[in-house]
């Protein structure tokens, strides 16, 4: 019984000397944190593009009301045009064209109140 022991506590002494000494090794294999979110960020990068193609070819059919200038220009790209004037509220207003995708988007406040399309 007590070479079995011993036998054990050997074969658990070797295990963790070895993993001790390819501890570099085992975790070369684990990104880092700072690699993993610019793994995500490059993939996020690329679902954007992706997403803004499809829409474009769509016409833009993704632009809703209520998004902001960002989610807009994010899906669809930088207006061919942009007319900026003011309500009778007094409230500032623009109005984005997107001739490509055939949209008119409209913008109170920094929030698009209407989406039309052209």
């Amino acid at each position: 019984m007590r070479i079995g022991r011993l036998v054990l506590a050997v074969a658990a002494v070797a295990a963790i000397l070895w993993v001790v000494q390819n501890r570099e090794s085992l975790l070369s294999h684990i990104h880092p944190p700072e690699r993993a979110a610019a793994s995500v960020s490059r993939s996020d990068s690329a679902l954007a593009e992706a997403s803004r193609e499809a829409d474009k070819a769509q016409g833009g059919g993704g632009v809703t009301e209520n998004m902001t200038p960002e989610q807009v220009r994010a899906l669809l790209g930088t207006p061919d045009s942009i007319e900026p004037s003011m309500t009778d509220a007094g409230r500032s207003r623009e109005k984005w064209v997107y001739r490509q995708a055939g949209k008119t988007v409209v913008f109170e406040n920094g929030v698009a109140i209407s989406v039309e399309s052209n």
